[in-house]
């Protein structure tokens, strides 16, 4: 199920505050906040996203249609706040790699696959992505690894 946009409104900010928290745990095992500097205003935004790891990376999923990820393009300092604890890392987007970004959102949604809905790629009665639909989000999927610095 795909939450209405509206809300993030209110999820958003609740999860900034609840990952601060000694109650991050209820969420943190799925859920960071990453946090980055504008690369026109220089302001300092912070945003909660989903994220899986491989190894010493972590990575968060987004479109193409969304703007905030276009802050990490040629590299960026960014802090993650992981399970409660702070992370300086180093962050790149994979926005031009299709294949790639295919095989990285197939490993996000056999962990999450409620997520594939916000990706526009259904599920068939096993829970598993369609093929044809990976091929299509792959090409509009914003791929944004960390790793520490």
């Amino acid at each position: 199920m795909k939450i209405p946009e509206p809300l993030f409104a209110i999820i958003n900010p609740t999860m900034r505050i609840l990952l601060r928290t000694p109650l991050h745990f209820l969420m943190s095992g799925s859920l960071l906040l990453m946090s980055y500097t504008g690369r026109k205003s220089g302001r300092r935004y912070t945003t909660p996203l989903r994220y899986i790891r491989d190894g010493d990376a972590i990575r968060c999923f987004t479109t193409s249609d969304t703007q905030w990820w276009r802050n990490l393009q040629g590299g960026a300092e960014v802090v993650l706040r992981l399970q409660g604890a702070d992370a300086r890392c180093t962050a790149t987007v994979v926005s031009d790699d299709p294949e790639t970004a295919r095989a990285h959102l197939a490993s996000y949604l056999a962990q999450y696959p409620q997520d594939a809905a916000y990706h526009s790629v259904r599920l068939d009665a096993d829970k598993q992505p369609l093929e044809e639909d990976l091929d299509e989000a792959a090409r509009q999927l914003i791929v944004v690894e960390a790793r520490p610095t």
